[in-house]
């Protein structure tokens, strides 16, 4: 009885591609220059995958790092809370910082949680662990050279990047305690709507 129905419904009604609304899209197309365009799943400090792209909408500075560095790292994530602070309250809350791991074979998430704990990092701020090819792309894609040096340690540059809401580069600073006045007021420019 029920195919019955089923086939009276068809017969006397639209055809099946007609029956339902189209599922709108989740997300817009991404820009041909957008990093986004890399498809890197990863793990972040809590555990949970974490897409590259899971900051879209909204600005983000990037970079690279690993968890057991001495001095450059802590120096470079010292710099991204020196920007953060040289923010006004609004443009600091909608800021994201992802910092990606150059050593994903010992940066575990516990590892990576160390670290955000360490250095008082709030949510905003996401240590993501992505595969060996990642890393390479990931560092390809950002101006990132790095090799292992022995002992456990990386020679590695160390690069800001700020990403437009879709993924975009639109400001770079190389080296450590650099004047991040560039990078304020390309953000500040991304706020009002415009590009650098």
């Amino acid at each position: 009885m029920r195919t019955l129905l089923w086939w009276l419904f068809l017969g006397c009604g639209a055809p099946v591609s007609d029956l339902a609304e189209p599922l709108p899209s989740l997300e817009t197309e991404l820009p041909g220059d957008s990093l986004y365009q890399l498809p890197v799943v990863g793990v972040s400090q809590t555990g949970s995958e974490t897409r590259w792209d899971a900051q879209r909408g909204h600005p983000v500075v990037v970079s690279m790092f690993y968890a057991s560095c001495p001095a450059a790292c802590p120096m470079l994530i010292a710099d991204l809370q020196s920007f953060e602070n040289s923010l006004s309250t609004e443009e600091k809350q909608d800021l994201r910082v992802v910092l990606v791991s150059l050593d994903p074979e010992r940066d575990t998430p516990e590892a990576l949680a160390k670290i955000a704990a360490e250095h008082g990092l709030d949510d905003r701020w996401t240590l993501l662990r992505v595969p060996e090819d990642n890393v390479r792309e990931v560092a390809a894609s950002l101006g990132i050279r790095y090799r292992p040096a022995g002992d456990g340690e990386m020679n590695h540059s160390s690069v800001l990047t700020l990403l437009d809401r879709d993924g975009r580069p639109v400001s770079r600073l190389e080296g450590l305690g650099k004047d991040a006045a560039s990078m304020r007021e390309a953000l500040k420019q991304q706020r009002t709507g415009g590009r650098p």
